[in-house]
């Protein structure tokens, strides 16, 4: 640990020098606001230094009441991101005039709140985690350059973003008040019988960047027979729709909040910040959205639950390079059902959920729609919400509602169609990575996030384009999990298994001195890994008894 006199004189006796001078700024410097850490200094101008800063708990003066909880901690972690990024983008978005380095980057935050690796709150202090790019001139050190970086640049983000003084206390606690509340509802959810939870006054339609909710868009009401009321720690009950569990069928008018209600419902394994417009739309954590994705790869996937096993057709280890539509979206389920998965969202302009007897099956009895078998799902305890159109779909629902002008009402079905089938879920798979190559030029592993729902392993891009990914963090957070963890995909694991420890073993890498990729990580679930893992053409997934 050093002090800023000696910070000074490093820049001092670097300054003019070649830019790998710079490598002397690698160290703690005490200065008088702040800690700042030089983790890892950049090679040259093209490259990105890691620092942390860190504030005294005491200087920083957050209340304890701010972070003593866990949905709290999360919160207020999420919000230092969230004013960190603006200050940085404010202060430090363009080079320092006459150099060619002085800005600051930390991974943008979306309207999720997040458990965000790039923000630490311990006993003793607030750190944050970036990079900056050190200032130059004709690729030699500029002290004076770096100075200003560090005592104004740098120190003014600090100031703005890691201190309580710097928040309007309102804004603040309304942020803390409605992740708390979120997490209480979804907590309260499977007690009440419920799926999912969207309250009155949502804004649901997002803009076309989904940074925001659509501009004038029509408030979701539900009607009086619909409501429930849910109590929360901070503030009045709240009013809104309580989604049943079960199988759920939506219906009404094209543009009346069908598809954007299941959306909402989707997004909501997620808290999201205030003035999102879907901050009360929640649903139970483990909900997943089914969509047709025909010629993607199964392997082993138990299709026993809607499909007869023949002579020539094993469904309870189904394998193959390529599914055609609607077995597409029978895996899919399968797939997020034996990762926990207690809710599936389907809407019929993405999916086949009432397809009838053909194209992969004969008229014969031995296969069910998803539609026929959903109200048996439920009584399995996997609800479904479906968005459609289909009659079928409609008698066999065991709840029926209307959309109309973003209003819920309930339907009354003459004629329902009642079974007795049974829903059995699927056996846990082992992967085993042996067969996957993960080699991509001079790197023996190597993966990356190519976009927000695409994960690239080796020289194979992977799609997962329904994961509950909203950030481009979380994909990233999936790939380095998957890097970290893949020696321990030799079998012995449930895909489940190994999906949970590759969360644990990540973070405790992130938690390694030196570590700097901890700053890109934020929470994801095991399932969304899974859904990478389970789509990568040349894994081998192995069944057990």
């Amino acid at each position: 640990m050093a002090s800023e006199d000696v910070l000074r004189k490093t820049l001092k006796n670097a300054d003019g020098k070649p830019f790998a001078k710079y490598k002397g700024l690698t160290n703690n410097f005490v200065l008088e606001d702040f800690e700042l850490i030089v983790d890892e200094v950049q090679n040259d101008r093209a490259g990105h230094t890691f620092m942390r800063v860190r504030v005294p708990l005491k200087a920083a003066g957050f209340p304890e009441d701010t972070h003593n909880t866990p949905s709290r901690d999360i919160a207020l972690r999420d919000l230092i991101a969230r004013r960190f990024w603006e200050s940085a983008r404010t202060h430090a978005r363009s080079p320092i005039p006459k150099t060619d380095g002085g800005e600051m980057f930390i991974p943008r935050p979306g309207q999720e709140i997040l458990d965000r690796g790039c923000v630490a709150i311990t006993e003793h202090y607030v750190e944050v985690r970036f990079t900056a790019d050190l200032p130059s001139s004709g690729g030699r050190v500029n002290a004076e350059a770096t100075e200003l970086l560090i005592f104004e640049r740098i120190a003014t983000v600090v100031s703005e973003s890691m201190r309580y003084s710097a928040y309007k206390q309102s804004k603040l606690y309304n942020h803390l008040y409605t992740a708390e509340n979120a997490d209480y509802i979804r907590s309260e959810l499977h007690k009440r019988g419920l799926a999912a939870f969207i309250a009155n006054g949502s804004i649901l339609p997002r803009r076309d960047d989904d940074l925001a909710p659509m501009v004038d868009a029509v408030p979701f009401r539900c009607v009086p027979e619909l409501e429930v009321e849910m109590d929360v720690p901070n503030g009045p009950p709240i009013a809104g729709w309580g989604i049943p569990e079960g199988f759920n069928a939506v219906v009404g008018p094209s543009r009346n909040g069908k598809s954007v209600l299941a959306d909402a419902v989707f997004a909501g394994v997620y808290n999201h910040i205030p003035g999102d417009g879907r901050e009360y739309a929640i649903s139970v954590p483990r909900a997943t959205f089914v969509i047709s994705e025909a010629g993607r790869p199964a392997s082993s996937v138990d299709l026993s639950m809607f499909m007869a096993t023949t002579e020539d057709f094993d469904a309870t280890s189904v394998t193959t390079r390529s599914v055609p539509s609607p077995m597409s979206e029978l895996v899919a389920i399968s797939e997020a059902v034996e990762m926990g998965s207690s809710l599936v969202v389907m809407d019929e302009e993405y999916s086949n959920p009432c397809v009838i007897r053909k194209g992969f099956m004969a008229d014969d009895g031995s296969y069910a729609s998803v539609s026929e078998m959903a109200s048996a799902m439920g009584r399995a305890g996997v609800s479904v919400l479906m968005v459609t159109g289909d009659e079928s779909a409609v008698r066999h629902a065991d709840h029926v509602f209307i959309m109309k002008g973003f209003q819920a009402y309930p339907v009354d079905v003459e004629g329902r169609l009642v079974n007795d089938m049974l829903f059995v879920m699927p056996e846990p798979r082992y992967p085993v990575s042996k067969s996957m190559e993960f080699e991509k030029g001079r790197k023996k592993i190597s993966t990356a996030a190519s976009s927000i729902r695409v994960v690239e392993m080796g020289e194979q891009k992977v799609s997962a384009p329904m994961a509950a990914l909203f950030d481009m963090s979380q994909t990233r957070t999936i790939a380095d999990a998957i890097a970290v963890s893949k020696e321990s995909m030799d079998g012995s694991k449930s895909l489940l298994e190994f999906c949970e420890e590759a969360i644990i073993a990540l973070r405790e890498a992130d938690a390694e001195p030196g570590n700097t990729a901890g700053m890109y990580h934020v929470g994801v679930r095991p399932m969304d890994i899974a859904a990478f893992l389970s789509r990568h053409p040349q894994i081998l997934m192995i069944r057990k008894g």
